[in-house]
């Protein structure tokens, strides 16, 4: 009976998500699109596209391109999110971190058509895209309609317990008395997420150039330097990094010596291997917070090391053969507290 209501209740967790990250999305951009290809014949054959600050249209695009767009962000975006959080909700992985996932997939599909849909219907029976009312009303719109789906789409989910809370230490290696036992490994993020940030620091360097040689706005170029700088300082430190489990603890230190992270081997509680969903439980890769007092080096998808804290915290990094620096960590742990 137990098992029968647990089997349940996790098919429900996976409906559930599917629902408002999948299914909800596409009912809403379903309406948007309807709603733009019937006013299609009664605006202006070229429609505004963006704002100013000012709330006024500077960019426009013939019509047609505006229902498809919707289509494109409203759809992609919740697709995206749905396709790396479900891989872990069938494993059977659980907490708070997917159940986030799945109401803000939802909120972004509203959001996006929301915006998109108010926008268009706006300029309904124009002369011409350059009579385009201001944007604020639709982005106001958005806003609401994004809040409201997804505070829904996060209590239409059900509550969900973190598996990481009931994980069993690993079992300690056997260490002979007097015996010195160290373990390092490299830990380094996969290769296509490794080429998604050079191409991102690349592509945001070479517009903050473009901008610099063409004379655009002061502000604009500066902003655009200033976060391809942050980018290539994010991708020097985060990378790649050694992990190292010895008598004195956890060390993970970035190849570039900055950020370095350690756990004293007093401050250890219990080490676990374990198997992280770099999207669904921490929201993304890199250096990352979670539910469940969780920070993380979460470089890939895959096994890892956690270690619980005496602060209840714990600490995660994703490295090959995790089951066995979890095992020495736990046995000298276990020595320690034998000598004390």
């Amino acid at each position: 009976m137990t098992n029968a209501t647990t089997t349940d209740r996790s098919d429900r967790v996976v409906r559930r998500f599917v629902l408002v990250a999948v299914w909800l999305p596409v009912l809403l951009v379903a309406v948007g699109v309807a709603v733009q290809l019937a006013l299609l014949p009664q605006v202006p054959s070229t429609v505004a596209v963006h704002w100013t600050a000012a709330g006024e249209a500077d960019r426009f695009a013939p019509a047609w391109t505006q229902p498809l767009m919707t289509a494109v962000f409203g759809l992609g975006i919740p697709l995206l999110i749905a396709l790396t959080s479900l891989p872990g909700l069938r494993r059977g992985e659980r907490g708070a971190t997917y159940r986030l996932m799945g109401a803000t997939a939802a909120a972004t599909s509203a959001l996006t058509t929301v915006a998109f849909t108010v926008s268009f219907v706006m300029q309904a029976g124009l002369d011409g895209a350059g009579d385009a009312p201001t944007v604020w009303v639709a982005l106001a719109a958005a806003v609401a309609a994004a809040a409201l789906v997804g505070v829904g789409a996060w209590y239409l989910q059900p509550h969900q317990q973190a598996a990481h809370d009931t994980r069993a230490p690993a079992t300690p290696l056997a260490l002979a008395a007097g015996e010195r036992a160290v373990w390092v490994r490299a830990a380094a993020m996969t290769l296509g997420g490794a080429i998604a940030i050079v191409v991102a620091v690349l592509s945001v360097a070479v517009a903050a150039v473009a901008s610099w040689v063409t004379d655009a706005e002061p502000l604009l170029a500066w902003l655009l330097t200033g976060i391809a700088l942050l980018l290539l300082v994010f991708a020097a430190t985060t990378l790649a990094f050694h992990v190292r489990v010895d008598d004195t603890g956890l060390h993970v230190d970035s190849v570039l010596g900055v950020p370095r992270f350690h756990v004293p081997l007093t401050d250890v509680v219990s080490a676990a291997r374990v198997e992280v969903n770099p999207m669904g439980e921490f929201g993304g890769w890199g250096l990352r917070l979670s539910t469940g007092r969780r920070f993380g080096v979460v470089l890939r998808t895959g096994e890892a090391i956690e270690v619980l804290r005496r602060s209840g915290k714990r600490f995660v990094v994703t490295v090959d053969d995790a089951g066995t620096g979890a095992a020495l960590l736990e046995a000298l742990v276990e020595r320690s507290a034998v000598r004390s």
